[in-house]
């Protein structure tokens, strides 16, 4: 029973300390590095999807060892991800036009079935041709990421394609 005691007084300290110790808002800077002006977006066989960006910010980007990593996701669990193999600043990229080439543009629902998901990428590319995508980075200051993007996505566990179109991005690099 004293045990029992301990823990629950530990339990109460650690809500009490979680619910006091953070407002809403700290800084007044919109919660982003960016002042909430990141963003991804797409259509996917013409339904908007767009990452969340409340309560948080869902959108992340990396630039690491020649990979540019870009994700945005929604409250729900679905995401977009892009990575870009051999990345050199501005310019065009293409997935799905050799199976040498790594770079992926992909769409996912975690909640839904973590593994599935909609994939152009040089491997998708083998079994269906027709996953194939761009990527235009159209600016990168070292900083902030922008650009666009679209592809036909292939899912090999139904072996279904979706098509994403008006694909845009903004990211803060972390």
């Amino acid at each position: 029973m004293r045990n029992l005691k301990q823990i629950m007084l530990f339990v109460m300290v650690g809500l009490l300390l979680a619910f006091t110790s953070c407002s809403k808002d700290d800084d007044g800077n919109g919660g982003g590095a960016a002042n909430g002006d990141e963003f991804v977006t797409v259509k996917i066989d013409g339904a908007n999807f767009s990452a969340s960006m409340d309560p948080a910010s869902l959108i992340s980007a990396v630039v690491s060892n020649g990979v540019l990593a870009v994700q945005g996701s929604t409250n729900d669990g679905k995401y977009v991800t892009i990575r870009v193999f051999n990345y050199s600043g501005a310019g065009t990229y293409r997935t799905g036009d050799a199976a040498s080439n790594a770079s992926t543009l992909m769409y996912g629902e975690v909640l839904t079935d973590p593994t599935d998901g909609w994939i152009s990428n040089g491997i998708v590319a083998l079994g269906n041709s027709a996953a194939t995508g761009t990527l235009t980075v159209n600016s990168d200051d070292g900083s902030t990421v922008e650009g666009t993007f679209s592809f036909t996505g292939y899912n090999g566990k139904d072996m279904t394609t979706k098509s994403f179109t008006e694909g845009k991005f903004k990211a803060v690099i972390e």
